[in-house]
């Protein structure tokens, strides 16, 4: 017990020391109880929230009284349990999630969208988010008929078969309902439509409904998004209620008949409604005019397709964005004038955004000679809890990364002045500010900040540009809808230039005028006398109708058609051809405002919030039939699960019975977050008894065993590092003996994962688990085990890796326990020492190691399935290698080699696939040829399948 305790006073020690590199956060969490009155019963939700994000939490519940009631009602249905809203505390990512299962929670991001991303459509971003996954609560929760008597019999479980449909239409009818029903969601915004446009455009991309959820190609899984909310909004538009019908219809049927759910509320199958939609979409473009023709030619693709949501600049004749290829992303400049590819640039970290460009940075008091710099965000931290991105120049005669930004508060928007000066805007502590910064790009900090602008936390920034010497700020208030300002680059006075309480957007900016597109309406604003007197004019609704967004420099015009298209046409060319499409100008009264230190003070409620978790949290929610996973014993029995709705304590529990055997097993996992300290803290307990045969005798084993420890994660971007501590003991009844083994132990996994896909060094996992031993025969001992696996990319199709495991208990004989090794990882079953077509239990003894080096290489990228058929076919790998076992005992086809080593070639073939529409799975056949350690071979065919959730 004294290595026990030695062992845990480390362990804290070493937590209190590094906590700070993972991002620790305690939180005290808090519970606020809403119900909504409807004519189809009564919503009962629940908000649990840090004290710390109580006006986030303020703003959900005057959401869900205020807002969701047009989903209950179109929907006619309310859940059936309390819905639970839970607002993350640790994470900067814009976006959320909700599952059904095993109750109707929400899980809440608290970071707004920014830039050009496809959400900033949501300008009360809080209220789309919480209206997208609510409808994705009602949409899975809704069981009737024989899913209504097993969810009666087995609870909640019984909601899976609603829940095996494809990600376009779940994710489709989310977006709809975002858009339509709160009018707040991505299919109001201009870039959502076009993208989608763009792609279908092209002769050969995704024809078939198959393939929307992965097409193997930009957007990847985002296409879910994109086509399903538009192909909903047709089926919708085409008979008003059939979302609603396909819904409950759905709920009613087995798995795998969504093709007779549409033909029942539509009249046709999916696959025919899809491809009369897509050819509606792509004939739905407004007629090519003279006016359209003049926005020049096409801009050719050196890398791939255009990922327009993470921006693009135009500096003179010379344009940047960002293209993706499969899996693929670069940076890429063209020379417009000469149309020609000039750089293509690939990062070690995702692009997030293209900002804007900069003067020269000053490093050491010296003026740098390169030029121009882009402002490009990366997104470094892939947990999103120490920065949403990291903002980096780079060289435009280079696209190199030649100086990273040491902003304060994480800005989402970036504008440089030049001098080494920035205006930055930040979502802070929930609200919105807006700094001047200057750095020190040699010491890398802040020299000196000023805080311009302070917003309430019922405002939100949708839009901060530059336009040559002004500033355009876009602000949304719930209440009041949106206003644009303008100012200039001192930002110290904003100035009201237009309000309204339905979308628009800015499809032209420049720094002399801009147009505003709201509904079917344009309206040019012009600038005199710098920015305090403006103009307006009514424009042609027709003018833009095929453009989506325009730059316009000095000498040349970019335009977003149906792809990236240029013209030289100088400035004055522009605004004249504008000019001639617009009306009689009308001057426009504005106001100025200024938002410095808007700061409202809110006080919780305490009779309407409660302490979390409560006792009621973790009552089951549904219990369902278990099967055990020896290899050799068949068993049966019962599961369910103990848990609260931010899964801060989690316990899974079984109960096995044995019919060959007459005998009973069963087990429970128990995690616990120490979320008052961090939630990267946890405590973990197992218990597990169980039954098993070997493949060469015919006596029943038996294994009690039982173990507690705690662990702490360590997250370092690329890097994470997990330490623990265990205490355990294991009673054991096999063919080598009767024992009974008490451990305790100190364990670390340290793991690498790369960023980008083309990174040669992609992955890396150490695991180190060292334990003193105290047997109740003979004397203690200690034990070691170890496993190392490297992954690099040579390039797009292949990839090796090479993996090392050894493990050692230092004593003499087995009478006292064995490692055992052989088999192979699968979703249930994670092996330290594999080996190809060797069973598991097959080699054992004190010592064991292993060793192999692999080749993977994609020969087939399908991405092709059949319909609405429920497996989805990726990718297809030849995998080749060799491998090597050492054991005090192996048992080879019934024949025992001692302190021996085997050798192995292996080759097969392993098809990535999709099962049930969103579980991964691999399909594995591997051929091994097995050297005898006294010669001869052994010839062994493995089908595996290991699947995992996302």
């Amino acid at each position: 017990m004294v290595g026990i305790r030695v062992s845990m006073f480390a362990l804290i020690l070493f937590v209190s020391l590094i906590s700070p590199m993972g991002f620790a956060k305690s939180v005290s969490l808090k519970t606020i109880n809403v119900s909504v009155q409807s004519d189809y019963g009564i919503l009962q939700a629940e908000i649990h929230f840090d004290e710390r994000d109580l006006d986030v939490a303020l703003k959900a519940e005057r959401v869900i009284k205020t807002d969701l009631i047009k989903a209950i009602n179109y929907f006619q249905y309310v859940p059936r349990t309390i819905v639970h809203f839970n607002v993350d505390p640790y994470l900067r990512l814009t976006n959320g999630n909700a599952r059904t299962f095993p109750t109707d929670i929400i899980n809440l991001y608290k970071f707004p969208p920014s830039n050009n991303e496809h959400l900033i459509v949501m300008e009360d971003w809080l209220t789309g988010l919480i209206f997208h996954e609510y409808v994705h609560v009602t949409h899975l929760d809704q069981t009737r008929d024989f899913l209504e008597l097993g969810r009666n019999i087995f609870g909640s479980i019984a909601k899976f078969p609603v829940m095996v449909v494809p990600r376009w239409f779940t994710e489709g009818i989310a977006v709809w309902a975002e858009s339509h029903l709160s009018k707040n969601g991505r299919l109001n915004n201009p870039l959502f439509r076009k993208e989608l446009l763009i792609q279908f455009l092209r002769a050969d991309y995704c024809k078939t409904i198959d393939c929307l959820d992965e097409p193997g190609l930009y957007p990847h899984g985002s296409l879910a998004y994109w086509a399903g909310a538009h192909f909903m909004e047709y089926m919708e538009e085409k008979k008003p209620g059939t979302i609603k019908c396909l819904v409950e219809e759905n709920s009613s049927k087995i798995p795998f008949l969504l093709n007779r759910v549409f033909s029942i509320c539509t009249g046709q199958n999916a696959e025919d409604s899809f491809t009369e939609f897509r050819e509606r979409l792509i004939n739905s473009q407004p007629p090519q005019t003279p006016e359209n023709e003049a926005w020049g030619d096409k801009i050719s693709n050196a890398f791939g397709s255009d990922d327009l949501q993470k921006g693009i600049y135009l500096d003179g004749n010379t344009l940047f964005k960002v293209e993706q290829y499969r899996k693929s992303e670069a940076l890429v400049s063209y020379d417009l004038q000469e149309n020609v590819n000039m750089l293509v640039a690939q990062f070690s970290y995702p692009i997030s955004d293209i900002s804007g460009m900069t003067t020269v940075p000053q490093v050491d008091n010296e003026i740098s000679d390169n030029g121009k710099f882009l402002i490009v965000a990366f997104n470094e931290d892939p947990y999103f809890r120490g920065a949403n991105r990291v903002w980096k120049l780079v060289n435009t005669e280079t696209l190199q990364a030649d100086y990273t930004l040491p902003l304060k508060n994480d800005p989402s928007y970036v504008i440089g002045l030049g001098n080494n000066r920035f205006l930055t805007a930040s979502f802070v502590n929930n609200r919105w500010i807006i700094e001047r910064q200057k750095v020190d790009m040699a010491k890398g900090t802040v020299t000196d900040s000023d805080i311009l602008h302070y917003f309430g936390v019922d405002v939100n920034l949708a839009f901060f540009k530059k336009v040559g010497q002004k500033i355009l700020v876009k602000l949304n208030r719930k209440e009041l809808g949106t206003a644009l300002y303008v100012s200039d680059l001192t930002l110290e006075s904003l100035y009201k230039v237009y309000e309204s309480k339905t979308f628009f957007d800015l499809p032209i900016q420049n720094e002399n005028f801009f147009v505003l597109r709201e509904k079917d309406s344009l309206r040019l604003f012009e600038f005199n006398d710098g920015f305090k007197k403006v103009s307006v004019s009514e424009m042609g609704k027709d003018l833009l109708n095929r453009v989506t967004s325009a730059e316009i420099g000095d000498e040349r015009v970019l335009v977003l058609e149906n792809r990236l298209k240029t013209k030289d046409m100088s400035l004055k060319e522009s605004m004249a051809y504008l000019k001639r499409n617009a009306g009689k100008a009308q001057n426009v009264e504005m106001t100025q405002v200024s938002f410095k230190n808007e700061e409202v003070p809110l006080t919780l409620d305490q009779s309407k919030a409660e302490s979390f978790p409560k006792a009621y949290h973790f009552i089951p929610h549904y219990w369902f039939i278990a099967f055990g996973s020896s290899e050799n014993l068949s068993s049966y029995g019962a599961m369910t699960t103990f848990s609260d709705p931010m899964d801060l304590t989690i316990l899974d529990a079984s109960v096995l019975t044995y019919p060959e055997e007459s005998k009973v097993g069963g087990h429970f996992t128990l995690t616990h977050k120490l979320a008052p300290v961090s939630d990267l803290w946890s405590l973990s307990a197992y218990f597990n008894h169980e039954y098993s045969k070997t493949d060469f005798s015919s006596n029943v084993d038996q294994t009690t065993e039982w173990s507690v420890g705690t662990h702490y994660a360590i997250l370092m971007k690329r890097w994470t590092m997990v330490p623990g501590v265990f205490f355990g003991q294991t009673k054991t009844d096999d063919f080598i003996s009767d024992r009974t083994v008490k451990s305790f132990g100190l364990s670390n996994v340290l793991s690498y994962n790369a960023q980008t896909f083309d990174d040669v060094f992609q992955k890396l996992i150490f695991q180190l688990k060292f334990e003193n031993n105290q047997p109740d025969i003979g004397d203690d001992y200690y034990s070691v085990q170890s496993l190392l696996k490297l992954e690099g990319r040579f390039y797009e199709r292949l990839v090796g890796g090479l993996k090392f495991s050894y493990g050692k208990l230092f004593k003499d004989g087995f009478r006292q326990g064995v490692i055992y090794g052989g088999g192979v990882n699968s979703l249930d079953n994670i092996r330290w020492h594999e080996f190809y077509g060797l069973p598991y239990n097959n080699a054992y003894g004190n010592e064991i190691f292993t060793f192999r080096l692999h080749l993977d290489y994609n020969f087939w990228y399908i991405n092709r399935g059949w319909g609405l058929v429920p497996i989805f076919f990726k990718e297809a790998h030849l995998l080749l290698g060799r491998e090597s076992l050492y054991a005090d005992r192996i048992i080879l086809e019934k024949t025992l080699y001692k302190e021996q080593t085997i050798h192995s070639m292996f080759a097969g073939a392993r098809l990535k696939t999709n099962l049930f529409y969103f579980i991964p799975t691999d399909i594995d056949v591997i051929y091994s040829n097995i050297q005898r350690p006294n010669g001869g071979k052994v010839n062994q065919v493995d089908f595996l399948v290991n699947a995992s959730f996302e």
